[in-house]
């Protein structure tokens, strides 16, 4: 009787040991794992979203490219996006081009920007299109607010309204969309690793 406890003493010594063996592994194969480093700010991101007029609630689409460049805890932008601004009663191809600048706190960018309004005199004629007479009809003053997280998206809150001796109504421009590569550089916004650049 007493050699079949001693046995089963021994076997349950041996399992409670194997046990905390393998949780032990398993800690320390946690602890060895690295999370995968946060994307730069600075870098070429694609985006896209509304613009809503505060007076009324007309919505026109709006995309293209923002440039982020970081200096310390501040930050340049440079915005060349498109969409279609109402003119005399018909919406026509417009460029959305301006620079901003403004503070960083974390992954929070805090600022301003002053933006042009370039359309095109040819209606349905992208106003980048090379010969084509194009006028800068409304220039803009902006507050922008940009979250950025660690996986290289975006997310953008932008107030317009008209600089000093302009007419435009305020519009609220929301903008989502993800780092495609380093600032200006072009390429992958990727290392070959796979992990942001």
């Amino acid at each position: 009787m007493s050699s079949t406890i001693g046995r089963c003493s021994v076997l349950f010594c041996a399992f409670a040991l194997a046990w905390a063996g393998c949780g032990a592994d398993s800690e320390v194969a946690l602890e060895g794992e690295e999370a995968a480093p946060a994307a730069p700010i600075a870098g070429m991101y694609r985006v896209s979203g509304i613009t809503t007029a505060a007076a009324g609630g007309h919505e026109r689409k709006i995309s293209g490219t923002i440039i982020l460049a970081e200096q310390g805890e501040t930050y340049t932008a440079t915005f060349n996006l498109n969409t279609h601004y109402p003119i005399g009663g018909e919406a026509l191809p417009t460029e959305v081009i301006g620079r901003g600048e403004g503070t960083i706190e974390g992954r929070t960018l805090r600022g301003t920007a002053q933006i042009q309004l370039v359309t095109t005199t040819v209606p349905g004629v992208d106003p980048a299109f090379a010969f084509i007479p194009r006028t800068v009809s409304t220039r803009l003053v902006s507050t922008t607010l940009t979250t950025l997280a660690p996986d290289g998206t975006v997310a953008i809150e932008i107030e317009n309204a008209a600089a000093p001796g302009e007419q435009y109504l305020p519009t609220h421009t929301s903008l989502k969309g993800s780092r495609i590569s380093a600032a200006g550089l072009g390429g992958d916004a990727t290392t070959p690793t796979g992990r942001p650049r």
